[in-house]
């Protein structure tokens, strides 16, 4: 996490963590939290076929529909090129991307196969220049390496329910090709112990490229993961609540599933304690309003913050919980 000593530079118009955005009337909601500005990737797009109707060229469409559908021509999208260890050889040669990297998860994989370890120069073949010694000793020696990427943030999001990890991406190079290939992942998983001993929650992943010019402080991914933490609140009476979460790193290659300490090669673990919300009980018979997706509470609130008065929506329940962006009003 960014410690508070960070001076990262951000536009004029950021809004402090956890406040509502700045306007006349509410410049002191930014007194209370701190600013971050962090760059992050934004994925391109792809071109799709125009528009196929059910029963193809047995369908007329009136000229005004073959106006509107018909515009520009078809150009079908494809799906990313996955690159080929000999074309990871030729992409990275010469750069400062190690064979043990860039090949990791080939002898990843020649690890689990029978067949390949019996022949492993086979599964190199067209690589004339590999020291395959060299390479295998190069990889069994890297452990927990955050040369290329780092885990930097474990964390909760209470509207969702969903866990969550930042992911820095620190190079240029070194993640399986660029955007117009199926690049790499970054997988993280994750493990909560809810008071005996680490339980595996799931496993998710970020897709990574090479890009150029990356920003010193390197890119920013965030990965999500659901958990269901109903069946883990207790009553504010009984005191708080707590969860150690650890989440593990992996490039390339997922990580254990059966072990949270097992080592990875390229990337890294971190470990928090995070804080799961009590569930607001009113008493019996006296229905409890709360504005939803945490918008203001009050008139005053709401004139200052900038939201659009007419779509604030109440939700209407005895036992609640955060629901953001419900439609209409709930009780149970």
């Amino acid at each position: 996490m960014t410690s508070p000593e960070d001076k990262s530079a951000v536009p004029s118009n950021s809004t402090a963590e956890g406040s509502v955005p700045r306007t006349k009337r509410s410049l002191r909601a930014a007194l209370w939290g701190k600013v971050r500005g962090r760059k992050m990737p934004v994925e391109g797009f792809e071109l799709i076929p125009k528009p196929i109707f059910p029963g193809g060229d047995n369908v007329e469409l009136t000229d005004k529909t073959k106006r509107a559908n018909y515009l520009v021509p078809s150009i079908d999208a494809v799906n990313p090129k996955q690159l080929t260890p000999v074309e990871l050889h030729q992409l990275y040669a010469g750069t400062s991307v190690p064979q043990h990297r860039y090949l990791a998860p080939s002898l990843a994989a020649a690890v689990s196969s029978p067949a390949i370890a019996l022949d492993p120069a086979k599964w190199f073949a067209g690589i004339g220049d590999v020291n395959l010694a060299k390479l295998v000793k190069d990889w069994l020696h890297t452990t927990g390496s955050t040369a290329y990427e780092q885990l930097n943030d474990v964390g909760l999001d209470l509207n969702t329910g969903q866990l969550t990890g930042v992911v820095t991406v620190k190079q240029n190079i070194g993640y399986s090709g660029g955007p117009s290939t199926a690049g790499s992942r970054e997988f993280v998983a994750f493990w909560a112990d809810w008071g005996s001993g680490f339980q595996y929650q799931g496993t998710t992943s970020a897709a990574v490229h090479d890009y150029n010019g990356i920003p010193a402080a390197g890119l920013e991914y965030k990965v999500f993961l659901p958990v269901n933490l109903f069946e883990h609140e207790q009553p504010c009476s009984e005191g708080l609540r707590t969860v150690k979460v650890r989440a593990v790193l992996s490039w390339n290659t997922p990580p254990s599933i059966t072990n949270p300490n097992a080592p990875v090669v390229w990337g890294n673990s971190l470990e928090g304690l995070l804080l799961i919300p009590s569930p607001q009980v009113a008493p019996a018979d006296h229905p409890v309003l709360f504005p939803n997706g945490r918008l203001p509470s009050n008139r005053e609130q709401m004139e200052s913050s900038g939201f659009p008065q007419e779509q604030t929506e109440l939700s209407f329940r005895r036992e609640f919980r955060l629901q953001p962006f419900k439609n209409g009003v709930t009780s149970e």
